[in-house]
């Protein structure tokens, strides 16, 4: 029987930040309240994969370092080859191979974020947190990141994405649907939207596009 990746059952921590108060979770079997600064470190590192909006890659860098920046975190230390090797694999997952070597600067927007992507691949997390992966890109670059979180999620990784695009919310599984702090609704999607489908049917669009020029 596999461990859930979140387990969350009789509270009996709670961190107060100003008037708000926040709960203890266990991650992945561990229980984080009992974790000091440097450990929960660790775990955020090895056990949690985090794609943002805004890409946040370092610009002077090129593609494969910005992919092997979690690496150098990592305790115990990962070996220099063995960082080159696992940054390539996640850079082509994200079909990037051969854009290893550029900088930020010579990639498209859609680029980026499959970098960004493969960065927080290369630890091979147990949970992907993405904010908002899409809110910069085109729609059909979207569809072609949410592809990838389709795969990595049948694959067996848990992804928790937070959007505000209702199209972009019914690739996933479940939509938990939030609004000043309080939950207003979680379900399952059954109309769920699968990429490949979606890419197909945008190729077709275009073609007959072009055919009636």
């Amino acid at each position: 029987m596999s461990t859930p990746v979140i387990q969350l059952e009789d509270f009996c921590k709670t961190y107060i930040s100003g008037e708000v108060q926040v709960h203890a979770v266990r991650l992945d079997g561990v229980n984080v309240g009992e974790l000091n600064r440097d450990e929960l470190a660790d775990l955020r590192n090895q056990k949690i994969g985090f794609v943002f909006q805004g890409f946040n890659l370092l610009e002077r860098t090129t593609a494969l370092e910005n992919v092997e920046l979690p690496m150098l975190y990592c305790r115990p230390g990962v070996r220099t080859r063995t960082q080159r090797e696992r940054a390539e694999k996640a850079l082509a997952l994200v079909s990037l191979a051969d854009r290893s070597d550029h900088t930020p600067s010579q990639l498209s927007g859609g680029q980026q974020q499959r970098v960004a992507i493969a960065r927080a691949l290369v630890n091979e997390p147990k949970l992907l947190l993405a904010d908002e992966p899409t809110g910069n890109l085109d729609s059909r670059t979207s569809i072609e990141i949410m592809g990838i979180f389709q795969q990595l999620n049948e694959q067996g990784m848990t992804v928790i994405m937070v959007t505000h695009e209702l199209d972009i919310a019914r690739y996933c599984r479940r939509v938990v649907v939030m609004r000043d702090g309080l939950i207003r609704s979680d379900e399952a999607v059954n109309d769920r939207l699968h990429a490949a489908e979606e890419l197909a049917r945008l190729d077709a669009e275009q073609k007959a596009i072009q055919l009636t020029a």
